[in-house]
């Protein structure tokens, strides 16, 4: 996000870093590398108390599997500094590795139980369990087992790049799971998708922010896509926004169509929209997009409490009626599991 501009807004800061073997093997044997990586992490942590954040998540994401007791401390001595959670590391794209190699379940179990005992010994903090539902169906439910047996009671759902919505029965197991303990859990999920545009559509419906109506407390990004960086000038606007008040993304290629879908309650001027540098724009959007995301979550968490979540989305002019009907079947699983 933007240090330069100013919005009023809450949220949660999620710092995610990919680390491939080679990579962490360097932040674990010189400590140039790791004096590198600190440094990001502590302008990352100044820039989310430039933002009032008030709970920093470190997620790391392994490319690789496998990981050696150095590296899983080395990733926890960094959660210890720089979050406020203890958050089990995901394997990315971990449907993918089970297919294509002999990584199976039971690995990622064992490296979820080696980091769960390496924890002791450092100081007393809040553990936060992964749980990548972008797997087999079959493997949630002891996955839930593992960490509601060691008494956690948060946890991160990997989405793995897609929809919430379109991995329903994985989250249905994870409400029965946490309904079966009687476990008010706190929930946050990432490398979640806002969804695609439907033919001839220039809006997309936003099934991200609907995942919130489904009990998760707060989402972050989907860091799964490619990552664009350039300090060129790009004239093609090509900006996704969100709407809060019709639930879709908007496809914005000329500047009146910003005019035509902005907020009055926007601190993002249109003007930083229309920047010349395609990376001060998505940045811009970024900033725009987590704003307008977090004063919905406010709004959405009232509407939750009072019960009356149904009519709030339906009413939303891009929820379209199979999004709507998922949710509302998975929301009465989160009512018996206190969500």
């Amino acid at each position: 996000m933007r240090e330069d501009i100013e919005i009023h807004a809450e949220f949660l800061g999620e710092i995610y870093k990919t680390f491939d073997k080679e990579r962490i093997r360097l932040l674990i044997g010189d400590e140039e590398k790791q004096v590198k990586i600190n440094y990001n992490m502590n302008n990352l942590v100044k820039k989310a108390q430039h933002f009032s954040v008030e709970i920093m998540m470190f997620i790391p994401g392994l490319a690789y599997s496998n990981p050696s007791e150095n590296e899983l401390t080395f990733i926890i001595a960094t959660q210890k500094q720089y979050s406020d959670f203890y958050i089990v590391p995901t394997v990315e794209r971990l449907n993918k590795l089970m297919k294509n190699s002999n990584f199976t379940i039971q690995d990622y179990i064992s490296l979820i139980k080696n980091y769960l005992n390496l924890l002791e010994g450092y100081p007393e903090k809040a553990v936060m369990g992964m749980v990548p539902i972008n797997i087999p169906y079959q493997y949630i439910g002891e996955l839930m087992s593992i960490y509601i047996d060691r008494g956690v009671e948060s946890f991160c759902i990997d989405v793995g790049g897609r929809t919430a919505l379109s991995l329903t029965q994985q989250i249905i197991e994870v409400q029965r799971s946490l309904a079966k303990d009687k476990i008010d859990a706190f929930i946050h999920a990432t490398n979640i998708n806002i969804g695609r545009a439907k033919k001839g559509s220039n809006t997309i419906t936003a099934k991200d922010v609907l995942s919130l109506g489904l009990g998760f407390d707060s989402i972050g990004d989907n860091h799964l896509r490619p990552y664009i960086r350039d300090a060129i000038k790009n004239p093609v606007i090509n900006l996704r926004l969100f709407d809060k008040d019709a639930y879709g993304y908007h496809k914005i290629q000329e500047a009146r169509e910003i005019k035509e879908i902005y907020p009055v309650d926007s601190g993002v001027k249109p003007e930083y929209l229309l920047d010349d540098s395609l990376y001060r724009r998505r940045k811009a959007q970024a900033t725009f997009n987590y704003e307008q995301i977090s004063m919905e979550t406010e709004r959405l968490r009232k509407v939750i409490g009072e019960g009356a979540v149904g009519s709030y989305v339906r009413n939303k002019r891009y929820v379209d009626k199979d999004s709507f009907k998922a949710l509302q079947r998975l929301k009465r699983g989160y009512q018996g599991s206190g969500h």
